[in-house]
């Protein structure tokens, strides 16, 4: 085997699973707090909850698998060190579904408060960009698995220029749409009344947030991807950015009754459903 550099290979692992077992804590405190005060919340979104907290949990088992095999199993085997163990795939398959079900659920809150034109005008391209986030993120996938070595994966122009890239992209731009498209909306349901207008900036600030962590993790990753071929830190943030969009869901969700009272004062509604104003 080529000189490797164990501790930015599997050390960058190491760091990224530390950091994703502590995001993981958080997802499951708030979908604690979400059924206990929540309950009377739809069978859907009740649903969907309990699917992220069960997709973030399969996460973390596949990470803590991806991390026994390298560090524990293949420690004194240097030749089992070149090979992508199928956990990472399928891990980065998981955080794949979970940052889809967080970009489907705001483009639905997107969908709920534009009207007339503008609905159908931004929620067609919103769904566009979602699905191609999702398409090359399966396609990136693929290519972990065809490739089957780090360095092959890693060094593949193709794999560059057709998946990685792509992928990140399509994800930033989603992110991105999303949340201006949520201001624009929110900035135009403004009143003549300050406390509705500071509720309505509150909301525009929750949805800048999320789109600035999530898309510039996704950037940070993709560029970590082109300049380290020697590292698998881009591998360590892929651990986290899975927990980053379940936790923005989650909070998202979790921000109502706060936000409702804020909002009973202010005579502005919030939706039971969602974190938008009506």
């Amino acid at each position: 085997m080529d000189t490797v550099s164990v501790g930015d290979r599997f050390g960058a692992g190491l760091i990224g699973a530390i950091i994703t077992g502590v995001l993981y804590g958080i997802t499951t405190v708030q979908t604690y707090l979400y059924f206990v005060n929540y309950p009377k919340d739809t069978k859907t979104l009740k649903s969907m909850v309990a699917i992220v907290w069960i997709l973030d949990t399969a996460h973390i088992v596949l990470v803590a698998i991806t991390m026994y095999h390298y560090l524990v199993t293949n420690y004194d085997n240097p030749a089992g060190l070149r090979d992508i163990h199928w956990s990472l795939p399928a891990g980065v398959t998981l955080n794949l579904v979970l940052g889809i079900i967080s970009q489907g659920f705001f483009t639905q809150q997107v969908h709920t408060i534009a009207r007339g034109l503008t609905r159908w005008i931004l929620s067609p391209i919103l769904i566009m960009l979602v699905f191609l986030h999702f398409v090359f993120g399966i396609e990136t996938v693929a290519w972990l698995v065809i490739e089957k070595t780090y360095e092959r994966f890693q060094t593949s122009e193709l794999v560059k220029l057709a998946g990685a890239t792509p992928f990140a992209i399509s994800a930033v731009l989603s992110d991105i749409v999303v949340a201006v498209s949520l201001c624009v909306l929110l900035r135009d349901s403004r009143t003549g009344i300050g406390k509705t207008n500071m509720l309505i900036t509150t909301l525009m600030i929750y949805a800048v947030n999320r789109c600035l962590l999530t898309s510039a993790v996704a950037i940070v990753e993709v560029i970590v991807f082109i300049a380290t071929p020697g590292s698998l830190w881009f591998i360590a943030i892929d651990f986290v950015i899975g927990k980053l969009y379940a936790n923005s869901l989650l909070a998202s969700l979790n921000s109502r009754n706060a936000l409702r009272a804020r909002s009973s004062q202010s005579g502005a509604y919030i939706s039971a459903d969602t974190s938008t104003v009506r």
